[in-house]
C-alpha cells in the first residue's frame, strides 16, 4: 500500500461497522479497457497501443454487450449500482459507444456510472467514487470484468449470504474487511480450437477467483481493486460459498490474462440445451448473440 493510502485504515470505525450487512449498498465494479494498475490485470492494461487497438476494443465491446451487461440486466434483484472504470485515453468513439450500450441496457443513467480515469492504480478512482457516493458507510464491492458474467440470481444469493452474516457473532467478522467468494461457475471458450464450431462451455471450480469476488469494507478503506484476490481474503476472513455455478468466465483471443481450460474444467455436453445454463445465463441464448 502506498503512503497516500496508508492513512486509510483497512479496518473500519465503529459507525460503519454497525451497519447491517444486508442493508449495505451493493456496487458491481467493472474495468473496461482501463490503462493502469489493478492487481490481477494482464500486460494489455499497461500498453496503450495494444489496449486501444480498434479491433481489440470492438471485440471487448462485443463481449461486454453479449455477456456482461445481459448478465446484470437479468438479475432477479436489481438493487445494485454498476461502476465502470475506464481510461481517460479511451477513444471518443469507444467512450460514446460504452455510454450508449449502458444506457440501452439499464434505461436509467442513475443505475450506472462510467468513470474515465488517468493512468495509475485503479483503487484510487474507485475509492474517490465510493467516498463521493456513499460517504463513510460500508459498501459491498463485487468484481466483474468486462468479458465475464454473473448468474441471474447472483445479487439475490449474495444478499441472502449478507443476511446470514448478520446472524454471526460480530467477533467472527469484525473488524472489516470481510470477503465472500463463490467457488463454482462456468467457463465459455470462444477460441477456434475450443470445439468444432469454436465454442465450448465447461463447469469450472475456482475458489477465490476475482470474478464475483465480494469484499465488504468501508468506502474510505482499502477496496477490492487493491487486493490480491487469491491471498487477501484467506488472510483477513472469507466465506467460501459452494453450490450452484454463479459466474461465467470467457476465454478468447483478447483475454487480459492468460487463461486455458485445465483439470478443473468439466465440459458441458450439448450446452445449448442445458436448462440450468439457460436459466442462470439467459443472455447466452439471446437473439443476436455472436455464438448462436
Amino acid at each position: 500500500m502506498s503512503d497516500e493510502d496508508a492513512g486509510q485504515d483497512d479496518r473500519d470505525g465503529d459507525e460503519a461497522q454497525q451497519q447491517r450487512f444486508d442493508a449495505t449498498p451493493i456496487l458491481i465494479i467493472t474495468r473496461f479497457s482501463f490503462l493502469g494498475e489493478s492487481g490481477w490485470k494482464g500486460e494489455a492494461s499497461r500498453d496503450a497501443a495494444l489496449l486501444f487497438e480498434p479491433d481489440r476494443l470492438n471485440r471487448r465491446m462485443e463481449l461486454f454487450c453479449a455477456i456482461t451487461l445481459p448478465s446484470l440486466t437479468a438479475q432477479t434483484d436489481q438493487d445494485f449500482h454498476h461502476f465502470i472504470l475506464t481510461s481517460n485515453q479511451l477513444p471518443d468513439w469507444a467512450l460514446e459507444m460504452l455510454r450508449n450500450v449502458c444506457m440501452g441496457a439499464y434505461g436509467d443513467e442513475s443505475r450506472f456510472s462510467i468513470v474515465p480515469a488517468r493512468p495509475g492504480p485503479a483503487r484510487r478512482p474507485l475509492r474517490m467514487f465510493m467516498e463521493r457516493t456513499f460517504g463513510k458507510q460500508n459498501v459491498v464491492q463485487v468484481v466483474l470484468d468486462d468479458d465475464d458474467g454473473l448468474a441471474a440470481n447472483f445479487v439475490a444469493d449474495l444478499r441472502a449470504e449478507l443476511t446470514l452474516l448478520d446472524e454471526e457473532p460480530p467477533e467472527d467478522l469484525l473488524p472489516l474487511p470481510y470477503f465472500i467468494s463463490f467457488a463454482n461457475g462456468y467457463g465459455l471458450s470462444l477460441r477456434d480450437d475450443a470445439a468444432e464450431d469454436g465454442i465450448a462451455v465447461y463447469r469450472h471450480r475456482y475458489p477465490y477467483i476475482n470474478l464475483g469476488m465480494t469484499m465488504i469494507s468501508s468506502s474510505t478503506g482499502r477496496n477490492v481493486l487493491a487486493i490480491a484476490h487469491r491471498k487477501t481474503p484467506r488472510k483477513l476472513g472469507c466465506k467460501l460459498v459452494e453450490g450452484a455455478p454463479m459466474f461465467l468466465r470467457s476465454v478468447h483471443a483478447v483475454n487480459d490474462s492468460r487463461v486455458e481450460p485445465g483439470r478443473n474444467w468439466e465440459p458441458v455436453e450439448d450446452w445449448r440445451r442445458d436448462e440450468d445454463l439457460r436459466r442462470q445465463f439467459p443472455g447466452l441464448f439471446a437473439e443476436g448473440a455472436p455464438w448462436l
